[in-house]
């Protein structure tokens, strides 16, 4: 028999039990659509996952860090700001200029987070500020701009962006654009003395005495204005400033005894101890600026390469600056792995569900051979083989299990366009360009429904066996 003739009869008997056929395709559909659909989301989730880190430039990048043990991408770029261990070096200009010269970096961005900001303010509203960072806006950190503009190069102070949920909280949700414009406060830390800062001249002390104590020292507050809202999907709570106004911020302004100060006090003390009667020498100080972040060094920077084949060569031979350094190929595999294991479990779980159905195959072929012995035995005994017997067996389960699988991949397409409506929504309420995240890519289809046919003819193994095994003498005599 041609192996069209087993399909024809195949269907013809599945047609003959149409109830008893539909529930256990049914069994399979159920399964192989949650197999589907639970799949779905993860390669959606994944796909979603690599596009951003595509349109961000992420694999073309090198995360350099002060800590020389560095191993993790994402490590490396928030491994400043005080973290760091004994194994540390400074982050210095000197260094940058070293690493735009390693082979395949096209270029470096400084980055800074050592911020002495403490609160964000906008219309008598004052929020908690988590984070400030600055880095040259030289276009290698992208970042996903729901309003406005990022950072540019002509930025120097007095401008900001910020993420997106400090304008929820300031009521500009769903109208980001409405706060570009505005003009926000930023309140500093006690004992600020950076930009901005009004420095209270010393103390006249009779004595010694620290000329920079002063008990009442109030925060600073700064104004700028805001000309970017930031996806919030990389880092919440936060800001952006211009890095030479982070270095500003940074600088302090202490009043110091220079040795020309140190000549003048003595003079006045001289010239004191000659007039008779009482006498206060005038103490001078003078007003010095601390540049602390070319003291302390970058927070991090970022080395971009020409091409995210080399990223990984061009992490290697940064290291040899005595640097910390990691590209972010590990991390990304790393992020995939979660990604294949959630995928693993929910396969698994839908699995079940395929297992179960299998088990309903058996059942149905097993009452189909009941339904159909005296059939067998005149097949038998006209001349079909054991051979042929099992081949119909086995080909009407497998077509259960075909269609089942073909009916669940449409029933789990139809779930997921209903799912990408609703993740639309959700996506375009936070300004997120991406749509119909939730897809079912060719192999996903073919893999769901060859899984759905393997189980339908596994199942159907044993009942074709035990068909083929009948003795056509019995089975004609069966009743």
């Amino acid at each position: 028999m041609r192996f069209s003739d087993y399909v024809l009869i195949a269907l013809r008997n599945i047609w003959r039990a149409k109830l008893r056929s539909a529930l256990t395709i049914f069994a399979v559909v159920i399964g192989a659509m949650s197999v589907t659909i639970m799949l779905a989301l993860v390669t959606g989730a994944k796909s979603f996952f690599l596009s951003q880190v595509e349109a961000n430039g992420t694999l073309q990048q090198v995360a350099i860090s002060p800590q020389q043990d560095i191993t993790n991408f994402n490590d490396a770029q928030h491994s400043g700001g005080g973290n760091c261990s004994a194994n540390c070096v400074k982050l210095t200009d000197d260094i940058a200029g070293k690493i735009r010269a390693v082979p395949h970096v096209v270029g470096v961005t400084r980055v800074a987070n050592q911020g002495m900001l403490a609160a964000i303010g906008y219309n008598g509203q004052l929020l908690t500020l988590n984070q400030t960072n600055a880095y040259d806006a030289n276009g290698i950190i992208v970042n996903n701009v729901l309003a406005g503009r990022d950072l540019n190069a002509s930025d120097a102070t007095g401008v900001i962006t910020m993420t997106s949920d400090y304008a929820d909280k300031f009521g500009f949700k769903g109208n980001y654009q409405g706060i570009i414009g505005k003009t926000v406060k930023l309140q500093t830390q006690n004992f600020y003395r950076g930009v901005g800062a009004t420095v209270q001249p010393p103390q006249q002390c009779d004595g010694p005495c620290n000329p920079n104590n002063h008990p009442d020292d109030q925060p600073t507050t700064l104004t700028a204005q805001v000309v970017g809202i930031i996806d919030t999907s990389n880092e919440s709570k936060s800001i952006r400033v211009p890095l030479e106004w982070m270095r500003q911020m940074q600088e302090n302004q202490m009043y110091q005894m220079t040795a020309a100060d140190q000549a003048a006090n003595e003079a006045e003390q001289t010239k004191c101890q000659r007039q008779p009667g009482p006498c206060n020498p005038t103490q001078h100080f003078s007003l010095i600026v601390t540049d602390m972040l070319a003291q302390n060094g970058y927070s991090s920077m970022i080395a971009k390469v020409d091409n995210s084949k080399n990223a990984a060569s061009a992490a290697t031979a940064i290291k040899k600056l005595g640097v910390g350094a990691a590209d972010a190929s590990a991390s990304v595999k790393q992020q995939l792995t979660v990604f294949n294991i959630v995928g693993l479990v929910l396969g698994g779980i839908g699995g079940i569900a395929l297992a179960v159905a299998a088990v309903g195959v058996v059942n149905t072929m097993v009452m189909a051979i009941l339904e159909r012995t005296r059939e067998i035995g005149v097949m038998r005994a006209v001349g079909a083989k054991r051979s042929t017997v099992r081949s119909l067996f086995t080909i009407e389960a497998s077509l259960l299990g075909f269609w089942g699988g073909v009916i669940g991949v449409l029933a789990g397409f139809g779930l997921t366009r209903i799912a990408n409506i609703l993740v639309n929504k959700q996506l375009a309420s936070q300004s997120v360009k991406a749509h119909n995240i939730i897809g079912l890519p060719l192999w996903l289809i073919l893999a769901v429904i060859g899984i759905a046919t393997l189980i339908g003819m596994l199942a159907g193994l044993y009942p074709a066996a035990r068909a083929a095994k009948l003795d056509p003498v019995e089975a004609l005599r069966y009743e």
